[in-house]
């Protein structure tokens, strides 16, 4: 993977299936891309070469395009991960 992905404040870089608060609401980031390479979860390909950036669809299934994540966005588990 890129080294150019986009990067939580923390430092950490954001990959799909990150589990992620936002604006205190539950979601999970669906694709990220550098504009050029990126991950993406089933139903996002059609995303590839998209403008740089993160898509996160919350526990309601609203999409929610951010180019970079802010303070407003924080890591809470990597896909797999346990829970905390």
């Amino acid at each position: 993977m890129n080294g150019d992905l986009p990067h939580y404040l923390s430092g950490d870089e954001v990959h799909e299936g990150d589990r992620v608060s936002y604006k205190g609401t539950m979601a999970t980031v669906v694709f990220v891309t550098d504009g050029e390479t990126g991950e993406f979860a089933p139903g996002y390909e059609d995303y590839y070469g998209h403008d740089p950036g993160v898509m996160i669809s919350d526990d309601d299934g609203e999409l929610t395009f951010l180019p970079e994540p802010g303070e407003d966005v924080q890591l809470l588990r990597r896909k797999g991960a346990p829970a905390f």
